[in-house]
């Protein structure tokens, strides 16, 4: 690829719907994704296995050394389809994070999302602005490196990168609702890198939150790769944490 072509197309800040999830929807980027591939996703997918973290890290990633932010590999799972998925968490503020939502696999068992409680008949709406931030530099709780085959890349990248929309968080469903606030590009050795960061609000036992999640599209030619990132619950993302976390992937094609 020609190091000053961006990625893929740009993101304008009016664009962004996440309700859309394709395949690449693999990472929900929870505390909860974690219990689900711990306990069912061998279930749902009957030819995911179980692979090396260290390994694929290094073919599918190019990564063979440390990780920012204390991040260090959780378990890594491969698809018979040619998908490839490594889970990295802080081994310590990960495990505070019981209250995180729950990403759960898609009624056609096709992508991963979200799911908050749907109100039934008329919506009720919330005014989210309400719910306190902690301002952008702390670091994120989870990551994940997620590779997909040429094939699908494509489609991937579109339902994650493109036709989604700004929302006015003032009058969001009372049950939350996964929006953007931010996107644009971040520099990644010679290319520019899109990403989008999402705020996902929703409710717990504690009340009203929301937890922000922030992905970038690492494709370089052929290879399809998206990295996504977590924040803990009230802690506003930042693109400069992806940035940093950038520093540590090459852009050279590893495989």
């Amino acid at each position: 690829m020609n190091p000053s072509t961006p990625m893929s197309s740009d993101l304008s800040p009016e664009q962004v719907d996440p309700a859309h999830e394709s395949l690449g929807g693999i990472v929900g980027m929870g505390f909860g994704l974690l219990a689900i591939l711990s306990v069912g996703v061998m279930t749902i997918f009957p030819t995911a296995r179980d692979a090396d973290a260290t390994m694929l890290l290094s073919e599918s990633f190019g990564v063979d050394g440390g990780l920012p932010f204390g991040l260090e590999p959780t378990r890594a799972v491969s698809f018979a389809t040619g998908e490839h998925l490594v889970l990295l968490n802080d081994p310590v503020r990960s495990s505070q994070e019981d209250n995180a939502p729950r990403w759960l696999p898609s009624k056609s068992g096709a992508g991963w999302q979200v799911r908050f409680t749907k109100a039934k008949g008329k919506v009720e709406t919330f005014d989210w602005s309400t719910i306190p931030v902690v301002e952008a530099g702390q670091t994120p709780v989870e990551a994940a490196l997620a590779f997909f085959p040429a094939k699908t890349g494509k489609k991937v990248v579109q339902g994650q990168f493109h036709g989604l929309h700004f929302e006015d968080i003032t009058r969001l469903p009372m049950a939350g609702k996964t929006v953007p606030v931010d996107a644009g590009h971040l520099a990644w050795g010679p290319f520019e890198a899109p990403f989008i960061q999402l705020r996902h609000y929703g409710r717990d036992g504690t009340g009203p939150g929301f937890w922000d999640t922030l992905r970038v599209n690492l494709t370089v030619g052929s290879k399809v790769r998206i990295l996504y990132l977590r924040w803990p619950r009230g802690q506003a993302g930042h693109k400069d944490r992806a940035a940093e976390f950038l520093g540590a992937l090459p852009t050279d094609d590893p495989t």
